[in-house]
């Protein structure tokens, strides 16, 4: 009798993903390594009319383009897009790109993410863990929302458009102290050298997505665009690899072997989480469940005060260095405001 992986006895297995892509054009951010190249060689292998990886690293990009290929056997396909996230006009070049092209973009998965263990600076001034997941993230969220809303019109799609983002159940153990959340300028009190830690901030970067999820989830609701996050577990990532050291080593590989899912497992829920109908808009993903957003921070209407909070102070940050923003989000409001009309 073939024992258990210990993996499964704490945290449930997750089905392999056997659903078609054809005729979907998907684009996968921070695609060339872990969850992203996993899930991108699976959206390939499933039929995927064009898998789009968003990379920061070209020359990586490519390898990781030649790889799916080997492995799926499937050529011609695949197209590597340069995206840093740390940087905003390589991120509205991106989504001018995506806007451009003549093919429809079906699924854009906002994959990348950074879980930085020491305090670095973005070139906005931002903690690196919330400008990447946090900030950058909402902005090529509300660019590619246009090409989007244009890509689930088209016949063919009748399921409409998909955002996805990548959360973390991580963020449903944050709690702030209402001291804290009646400060003027929430965000910014994260942006702090000196209270800084690592594992924390990651878990507030995430509920920060979660909040943008809904936020949108919201404002694109008769868009055609359906608009989720999932989780995709404890997994085997690069995420981890600033934590350095023998004892960093002996601890991760402990967890690799009893605890963590692999990039493979745990890139299913990307996978599986892009192939639902309209239930998923707006909610959160992960075990093979669709569940609502269970957070006790983000529960009833002071859970939505301070979603609109983070909100507004996320829009306001962006529009300090991508004047658009406002545009943007005017267009989006407008636009909603409108079909609820009619």
């Amino acid at each position: 009798m073939r024992l258990p992986s210990p993996r499964n006895l704490l945290q449930k297995p997750l089905a392999q993903p056997t659903c078609s892509f054809a005729g979907k054009n998907i684009l996968v951010t921070g695609a060339n390594t872990g969850l992203g190249f996993e899930a991108a060689q699976k959206f390939t292998a499933l039929g995927a009319s064009r898998v789009i990886l968003g990379v920061r690293d070209l020359k990586k990009g490519e390898r990781a383009k030649s790889l799916i290929e080997e492995r799926t056997g499937v050529k011609d396909r695949i197209d590597v897009w340069q995206l840093d996230m740390n940087s905003y006009q390589s991120i509205r070049e991106f989504a001018v790109r995506a806007d451009a092209t003549d093919i429809s973009v079906d699924i854009a998965l906002l994959n990348a993410g950074v879980y930085s263990v020491n305090y670095r600076q973005s070139p906005y001034g931002w903690e690196e863990t919330l400008q990447v997941n946090v900030l950058s993230t909402a902005l090529l969220a509300l660019l590619l929302l246009p090409k989007l809303r244009k890509s689930s019109s088209v016949e063919r799609n009748n399921n409409g458009a998909v955002l996805e983002f990548v959360s973390s159940r991580r963020h449903e153990v944050v709690t702030i102290s209402e001291d804290r959340k009646r400060r003027q300028n929430l965000l910014r009190s994260f942006n702090n050298a000196e209270t800084f830690k690592s594992s924390e901030q990651y878990q507030v970067s995430k509920l920060f997505v979660m909040c943008i999820m809904q936020v949108l989830s919201s404002l694109a609701k008769t868009s055609g665009v359906r608009v989720t996050a999932i989780c995709p577990g404890f997994c085997q990532s690069d995420l981890s690899r600033g934590h350095q050291g023998i004892v960093a080593g002996i601890i991760r590989t402990i967890l690799n072997t009893l605890v963590l899912r692999t990039a493979e497992e745990g890139s299913r829920t990307l996978v599986s989480g892009a192939a639902l109908g309209p239930e998923a808009h707006g909610m959160f993903w992960y075990d093979d469940e669709l569940h609502q957003a269970s957070a006790p921070i983000l529960a009833g209407p002071e859970g939505e005060d301070f979603r609109r909070k983070i909100w507004g102070e996320v829009i306001e940050a962006l529009k300090m260095d991508v004047p658009e923003v406002e545009e943007r989000l005017g267009e989006l409001e407008g636009l909603e405001q409108g079909r609820q009309s009619n």
